[in-house]
């Protein structure tokens, strides 16, 4: 699990970031963000500039702005936002509330959104970049944006469905399985449904599938670790990861980002939203 710096994933500049985060979704706020190395995280990106512009390149397109929605797995190959005071939302699409923002991004790699619809949450998103804000007014903020995002498609907006209890009770067994022994199989026999039918039901409620949602919770589990101040070693074993380069695979393919970036307590403030 490196820490060094140059890796060079997207990575906040040392000036102080607070990530709010939850169950396959987070939003980070950040006065500058780096990218000079492709990524593809596995959720659907929105990068909002409450001040400076800043530029991106994904799939070979080029843009400056303030405002853009980037699809999932999508290649970032470089991002440049400099005292932009960004803010950065993964949002996952198979999750049935999300399905308008399939429909703003549908076939395209990269959008540039106005930034006029977003400009009454600016101010609350400055706030919590200052300060740490309730995890209740964080998700009020990720609705509003993304019901404003799409609003000019209203007939695909779905409302949250209300969660199988039998998917509930897996994602409770994700949460204390370590990484390395999960299996789909596991998985069902635990909450007494097949495996197939466990991970369509799974994919349609969380918009992950098992692995992804695993993943998600070690890297989380990992991070706090890091935080209390375990080493690196003992943070890889206790997360469930095989080894120390399972990790930096683990972060990187469900942040596009190097674990450093996300959890040097020296600077990155993680606020739990569950």
């Amino acid at each position: 699990m490196s820490t060094r710096k140059n890796d060079a994933e997207e990575h906040p500049a040392p000036q102080g970031v607070t990530i709010y985060y939850w169950p396959c979704s987070l939003v980070l706020l950040a006065r500058s963000l780096l990218l000079d190395r492709p990524t593809g995280p596995l959720s659907a990106t929105l990068r909002i500039a409450c001040a400076k512009p800043y530029f991106i390149e994904v799939n070979g397109q080029q843009l400056q702005t303030r405002a853009s929605l980037v699809a999932p797995k999508a290649e970032r190959k470089r991002i440049f936002a400099v005292d932009s005071e960004v803010a950065l939302f993964y949002l996952p699409l198979d999750m049935p509330e999300y399905a308008g923002v399939r429909a703003v991004l549908g076939d395209a790699s990269l959008v540039e959104l106005p930034i006029e619809i977003f400009e009454p949450f600016i101010p609350r998103l400055q706030r919590a970049m200052r300060e740490v804000v309730s995890p209740q007014e964080i998700k009020d903020i990720v609705a509003q944006v993304v019901a404003a995002m799409t609003r000019y498609a209203p007939a695909t907006r779905t409302a949250p469905a209300q969660q199988d209890e039998r998917v509930l009770k897996a994602c409770r067994v994700l949460d204390e399985m370590p990484l390395r022994d999960v299996s789909l199989e596991a998985v069902a026999r635990q909450v007494h449904l097949s495996s197939s039918r466990l991970r369509d039901l799974f994919k349609q409620q969380t918009g992950f599938t098992i692995g992804d949602y695993a993943r998600w919770r070690a890297v989380w589990r990992a991070a706090l670790l890091w935080q209390r101040g375990l080493t690196i070693t003992r943070v890889a074993e206790e997360a469930g990861f095989h080894d120390l380069a399972h990790a930096d695979r683990a972060f990187n393919q469900v942040f596009g980002m190097n674990p450093s970036s996300v959890i040097d307590p020296k600077f990155v403030t993680l606020v739990s939203c569950e």
